[in-house]
């Protein structure tokens, strides 16, 4: 979900990562806050996989077309 070494060329010093973020609330002892903020990063992959599998599945279907009996 999180690649930390990609991130580095991605944001610049005024951006907070979410990653991040749910660490330092957990350390900072808001627990209610960081499960919140884990609850939406996860929302967002399972998200953008769904998006993915769909664009994927179309553009496989159109590719594939001249194949189909």
């Amino acid at each position: 979900m999180t690649t930390g070494s990609a991130v580095v060329f991605l944001y610049s010093t005024n951006t907070s990562i979410a990653s991040v973020a749910v660490l330092n609330m957990d350390d900072a002892g808001e627990f209610a806050q960081a499960i919140a903020m884990a609850v939406v990063i996860s929302g967002t992959c399972v998200a953008a996989r769904i998006l993915h599998f769909l664009l994927t599945r179309g553009i496989h279907r159109r590719t594939l077309a001249w194949r189909a009996p």
